[in-house]
């Protein structure tokens, strides 16, 4: 996916090094108009990588991850080929929908967790969106992750919405 990163005009990626070494990364997604979130535009840009792998190695469409992900890839296959008319539905359910970027991803190496790396990682996100020219930021995170929320809430993040396996949570910063 670090690709996706790369070419995805809307997406970026940052890093923490020590010693030539990553120790941390964190990854956003600009969402200035209607559409895909991360993982629906990770999919659709990895289509055509994925039908390869699983032509080459059928076997993998019973992977267990693959598996639990049933639905989201029918949705996506579904995109893929009849894009416009679900381009043009959410375009009419969420033309209100303010600018923002969405915190994609991040991690830190697990021997180095605690130590105030995934505040850093945090800091230089927000420090991106405000250089982006954006003041909103969002996230979502397992519900079950009490550790990642508490994190998040200590670096000003507020929990809007818990739907489900999924807690929604965002940050506004000044620029």
């Amino acid at each position: 996916m670090l690709e996706w990163y790369v070419e995805d005009e809307s997406a970026f990626l940052l890093f923490l090094r020590e010693e030539n070494k990553c120790i941390g990364y964190c990854g956003g997604m600009v969402r200035s108009k209607p559409g895909m979130g991360s993982a629906s535009s990770m999919a659709q840009y990895s289509f055509n990588q994925a039908i390869l792998s699983i032509l080459v190695r059928p076997w993998l469409i019973f992977h267990r991850e693959l598996r639990a992900k049933y639905i989201f890839v029918l949705r996506n296959i579904w995109h893929k080929i009849v894009g416009t008319r679900r381009e043009k539905r959410m375009v009419t359910e969420s033309a209100k929908t303010e600018p923002y970027v969405a915190l994609v991803v991040i991690g830190v190496r697990s021997e180095l967790q605690g130590k105030g790396y995934g505040s850093q990682l945090l800091k230089a996100f927000e420090n991106k969106v405000i250089d982006l020219g954006y003041t909103k930021m969002l996230l979502t995170v397992i519900s079950d992750n009490k550790k990642a929320i508490k994190a998040y809430e200590r670096n000003g993040w507020v929990i809007t919405q818990i739907r489900g396996k999924s807690t929604s949570m965002e940050k506004v910063v000044k620029t």
